[in-house]
């Protein structure tokens, strides 16, 4: 029986592991958010489809902090003091359902949120390829 516990506790904190590495990719999240930025601000003729990539530039980079935010969090709680993380959180922001979440929902929150990140600069690239294209 001891065993199979440690084989839980292993699995739990290598995918707390795995996970602190795939969040820490923020940095390169950001970096490609450069380029589309920098047309923006040198480049890019005043119009709409200027106002889009500059609100697509926010937005990314509103996510790469969500992001970053979620990694160092994530490398504070565990399961012993995640009741008392969801204390503090909810004293932070206010939010009431984060004195309520477990670890796991935690975790799959911050994935979420990378994987909102993902799509957002997937967009903002689509769209400024077709700018740089058709513009």
């Amino acid at each position: 029986m001891e065993n199979k516990r440690d084989s839980v506790t292993n699995d739990d904190d290598l995918a707390s592991h795995l996970l602190q590495h795939t969040l820490a990719s923020w940095r390169f999240l950001l970096f490609f958010i450069l380029a589309p930025l920098l047309w923006v601000v040198f480049a890019g003729q005043v119009g709409i489809v200027r106002a889009v990539i500059a609100l697509l530039c926010g937005l990314a980079c509103f996510g790469c902090w969500r992001v970053w935010l979620d990694a160092h969090y994530l490398a504070v709680i565990d399961q012993e003091n995640n009741e008392q993380a969801g204390v503090a959180l909810f004293f932070i922001w206010r939010r009431e359902r984060l004195q309520r979440l477990t670890l796991n929902e935690r975790r799959q929150g911050a994935l979420k949120q990378f994987r909102k990140a993902l799509g957002l600069i997937a967009l903002l690239w689509a769209a400024w390829l077709i700018a740089l294209l058709f513009y």
